[in-house]
């Protein structure tokens, strides 16, 4: 499995590794979980419960186990050949939206501000040009 060194952002407690795909930040489910302090397997559940609510391309992305190693988006086993979802700050906002107490607020803040946004304030201070 090739290694791939990424920028980590700390969230609560935790780091995880920014990606990016199609021009956007995403994040996985294990991201979700581990930075609100949640059993894995929570945003999953959540997700699949209200699967129907979720629209592809806008909430989420489908990507393939080859597409993601050949895109580097993260590390990922030889050996997955599972898709994975993506999900957009917009699919965060409203898979996260059941989790409520004190935690899950702050975390939320952090994410968006310090995690999704941070790509759109970096691309608003960069000249025409340099976009």
């Amino acid at each position: 499995m090739e290694v791939i060194m990424s920028e980590l952002i700390h969230i609560g407690n935790t780091e995880i590794s920014v990606k990016e795909y199609k021009g956007q930040r995403v994040v996985t489910f294990k991201d979700i979980d581990a930075v609100h302090g949640r059993p894995d397997g929570t945003a999953r559940r959540n997700f699949n419960t209200n699967k129907k609510r979720f629209k592809e391309g806008e909430d989420f992305f489908l990507v393939g186990s080859d597409e993601i190693r050949t895109s580097c988006i993260f590390p990922i086993s030889d050996n997955d050949y599972m898709d994975k979802v993506l999900v957009t700050e917009q699919g965060y906002l409203m898979l996260v939206k059941s989790f409520t107490d004190d935690l899950a607020w702050e975390v939320q803040r952090q994410l968006v501000n310090g995690y999704f946004r941070v790509r759109q304030l970096v691309d608003e201070r960069l000249s025409p040009q340099l976009q």
